[in-house]
């Protein structure tokens, strides 16, 4: 006969063992995606190296020197890609000097394919006299991947408009704003969007805990995170942090 989930082990629901299947998953798929990162690297080195002895080629023409050129950069930028994607991998928890504009770039050019696919510009707006935060970056890094990649899912109709800024306060706290021409969240749902569980998505589309945590992992490093929305205007998340006494 057939148990339904919520009987299995006692207490734990249908909800939390999809959840926790999910994350195995996820956990498995870190792990062998850790393994091809490390293979990426061996062929881009060879392609960088090789596109380097070619340019020091006398009698190379221009037209070739420029599409080698083009061919080096984009090698050398994948294996910086690759080189974040393992630092950003790492389970332990490190408090450092953070440059914020440097977590923004990455995670943005992470995100560039799931951008491209939504047309979805993005924009950016950097302030690079910040001061750095003394925070684990790789925290950063997963509000800045949640935020970014909660506003791209709003705009699945694709033509929307994404605004990534960093700021200081008068008071000299660091600010990222994160603000796209989405749907918007209805009024009376805003306070309910950091709740465990709670999503606007469509059933399968959301676990209902990206929100969540992200406000969570906020909190626990000293900051303040703030939401704006206005229905079919967009929605405006806007994260403050401490600066580096």
């Amino acid at each position: 006969m057939h148990t339904p989930a919520k009987h299995i082990n006692g207490d734990i629901s249908e909800e939390l063992l999809k959840q926790l299947a999910y994350n195995e998953k996820m956990a498995e798929l870190g792990r062998i995606s850790a393994g091809i990162v490390h293979e990426l690297n061996a062929p881009l080195s060879v392609i960088t190296s090789a596109a380097q002895i070619i340019l020091r080629e006398e009698d190379v023409s221009e037209s070739v020197r420029e599409m080698v050129g083009r061919i080096k950069s984009e090698a050398q930028r994948l294996a910086q890609l690759t080189r974040g994607l393992l630092t950003f991998g790492r389970q332990d928890e490190t408090s450092e000097e953070t440059d914020v504009n440097l977590a923004v770039e990455f995670i943005l050019d992470f995100l560039t394919y799931e951008a491209a696919k939504r047309g979805v510009t993005v924009l950016r707006n950097l302030d690079y006299h910040l001061s750095a935060i003394m925070m684990d970056g790789n925290l950063l890094k997963q509000i800045l991947l949640n935020l970014i990649m909660n506003s791209l899912q709003a705009m699945e109709e694709g033509g929307g408009k994404l605004l990534v800024e960093t700021s200081a306060t008068a008071g000299g706290d660091v600010c990222i704003t994160v603000a796209d021409t989405g749907l918007g969240i209805p009024e009376e749902l805003l306070a309910k969007i950091f709740e465990p569980y709670f999503t606007t998505k469509k059933a399968g589309e959301g676990t209902g805990l990206g929100l969540f945590v992200t406000k969570t992992l906020v909190e626990k490093m000293g900051g303040l995170i703030e939401v704006r929305s206005r229905r079919n205007k967009g929605t405006t998340f806007t994260v403050t942090f401490a600066a580096k006494e």
